[in-house]
């Protein structure tokens, strides 16, 4: 309908390709790539006739006629030494075409398009002998054709990898697959297409004829379809073959044009239900303290969120830019945001009535919980300081007040040991991540604690040199191995002037218990280490094996020239393990 010499280019689109058109999630029109204007996606694409003349170039091959082959490529893999006809065989398959020699060169033409050539009835046939059959027809029984079709390609979409486009027959006898392997690369449309003519077309050429034609039918070529009479009905033949022996002796199949009918307009689906996505996950590495007790404490955690959601994200570490191991794989995006306001310091071992907490979500959501529930673990997050470390807190209270945006109240702060991560106040734009099932335990072994490491992250899916991996240098701690402070200090002074300074510990498991008397030790032996501070300088630290100690009046002196009326001081829990826990600060 249009002059193709008035046709130009006038649409690209900035949106990269595949993500638009695929990624519908984010852009609604991409359905109608595949029927619109767009050059994004098809500008790379070879004319299939360009590929064919290319091919035969290649092989030093001249005089053939291509002009009739149409259809677009987007890409073919050549990998070995291999003949002309192996070249074009796979070309062949998926296009639906046959070369032939034609008036003395090679033509291609594509099958089901040109209409007969002939229509033959039983008096055009010749007899050679007397008493042969005109023509033969031989079905072939339905256990010896394919019950599926199952065609191996490169994708298009994800980065051209192996996928498999599958078509089926439901109500047949038999139980066969065809298989084909195809070095063509081919968008998900396309594959299913192919593979759906390429299993019709067996049925449909189930019959195959042989007659005879007088040499005065020399017009007849292979690839040709004629139309034959038998008994008062008319079907199509393809020629395959022809014998000359003065006699034409022809062999065809039978052919139903509408096997290669154009692609109908159903919505495009990708192979396997795969999701086209762009871009790299989002994760965060989280040192976290024992929140149940039965995890192991050196371990690190991470939390990964892309949308759409590849499948899973690997994440791989290592010492240095090479030999990466796998370490985690996330199989579902954590619940991932940012505060959208200032957070104040919060009380310790209450709820907090009085601060609200808004966050922002990348993707999820949040809901509330029982004051049961909540004391019973539920609501667990943990909201990253501008230092790195993360404050493990609780929320009773989940209100939506704006789109993927919640307002957090009845909060529990600082558990689990992590009072020190508070800030006064925590700034917005802080990350949060949900503390559910979806944060996935790194694997570290405790030698490698403290070490700085090296971590590639991506879809599990895909190789870990594909531009949609990401790299970031993170150490972990072994948060979990780190005591907590003590609680509780209370002090008295001896008529000497002698400050007497007791506490009592906390355990990092095992220590909820209502049962017992005292908290379980929880490392191999029991030491404190007290620091004297004079402002934010320590003049002193004094050693206990028990939790109490005296800070001597003869030390105050040498200390700061005289007792003193208030000291600030800072007592932490050893660990074998670790070193230094959390302190506890104290003016007493």
């Amino acid at each position: 309908m249009v002059d193709l010499s008035r046709v130009h280019v006038y649409c690209w689109d900035a949106r990269p390709y595949p993500a638009f058109p695929y990624n519908t999630e984010v852009w609604s029109d991409g359905e109608n790539w595949r029927l619109g204007h767009w050059l994004n996606g098809r500008f790379s694409a070879a004319p299939l006739a360009s590929l064919v003349e290319a091919i035969l170039a290649d092989y030093g091959i001249v005089g053939h006629d291509t002009a009739h082959l149409a259809g677009l490529v987007n890409g073919y893999v050549i990998d070995r030494l291999m003949s002309p006809r192996d070249a074009l065989g796979p070309l062949e398959l998926a296009y639906f075409f046959d070369s032939v020699e034609s008036e003395g060169q090679i033509a291609f033409r594509h099958r089901g398009i040109d209409p007969p050539v002939l229509t033959l009835a039983q008096d055009d046939l010749v007899e050679e002998r007397a008493g042969d059959a005109l023509l033969t027809l031989t079905r072939a029984q339905e256990t010896d054709l394919p019950a599926s079709a199952k065609l191996s390609h490169i994708a298009a979409t994800g980065d051209y990898r192996q996928a498999v486009a599958e078509a089926r027959r439901l109500t047949v006898a038999s139980e066969r697959v065809a298989r084909a392997e195809l070095p063509l690369v081919l968008d998900p449309e396309a594959a299913a297409q192919i593979a759906d003519a390429w299993l019709f077309e067996t049925w449909a050429s189930r019959e195959r004829a042989a007659f005879k034609l007088p040499p005065s039918a020399l017009a007849v070529e292979p690839g040709d379809v004629v139309t034959l009479e038998k008994d008062g009905t008319e079907f199509l033949v393809r020629v395959t073959e022809i014998g000359e022996r003065g006699l034409r002796e022809i062999e065809g199949l039978s052919v139903d044009p509408e096997v290669y009918s154009a692609v109908s307009a159903a919505p495009r689906e990708t192979p396997g239900g795969e999701t086209v996505y762009d871009g790299t996950p989002h994760v965060e590495f989280l040192d976290l303290p024992l929140l149940r007790g039965d995890e192991p404490p050196e371990a690190g955690y991470v939390a990964a969120f892309q949308i759409p959601w590849p499948g899973a994200v690997a994440v791989y570490g290592s010492p240095e830019d090479a030999g990466y191991a796998l370490r985690a794989t996330a199989t579902a995006p954590a619940i991932i945001g940012l505060t959208t306001g200032p957070l104040p310091l919060g009380p310790l071992g209450i709820v907090d009535r009085a601060s609200r907490l808004r966050v922002e979500l990348g993707g999820g959501e949040l809901s509330s919980v029982t004051r049961m529930q909540l004391l019973a673990g539920a609501n667990a997050a943990a909201i990253r300081n501008a230092d790195g470390g993360w404050e493990v807190l609780q929320f009773e209270t989940a209100t939506l007040v704006g789109e993927s945006t919640y307002e957090l109240t009845d909060l529990l702060r600082g558990q689990a040991g992590t009072e020190r991560e508070m800030r006064a106040p925590l700034a917005a734009g802080a990350p949060f991540v949900l503390l559910g099932g979806e944060v996935t335990r790194v694997n570290i072994a405790p030698a490698e604690v403290g070490l700085p490491l090296l971590w590639r992250y991506g879809p599990a899916g895909r190789d870990i040199a594909d531009r949609s991996y990401s790299a970031a240098a993170h150490t972990f701690v072994g948060r979990g191995l780190k005591p907590l402070s003590p609680v509780h200090i209370r002090t008295t002074r001896s008529d000497e002037g002698d400050v007497a300074v007791s506490w009592l510990r906390r355990a990092r498991l095992g220590g909820d218990s209502w049962e017992v008397a005292e908290v379980p030790l929880t490392e191999d032996s029991e030491r404190y280490e007290i620091d004297i501070l004079d402002g934010a300088t320590v003049v002193r630290t004094i050693t206990a094996a028990a939790p109490s100690c005296v800070y001597e009046a003869a030390d105050q002196v040498a200390d700061f020239g005289g007792p003193q009326s208030a000291i600030s001081i800072a007592v932490h829990q050893m660990s074998a393990a670790y070193g230094r826990g959390t302190p506890r600060l104290a003016v007493v």
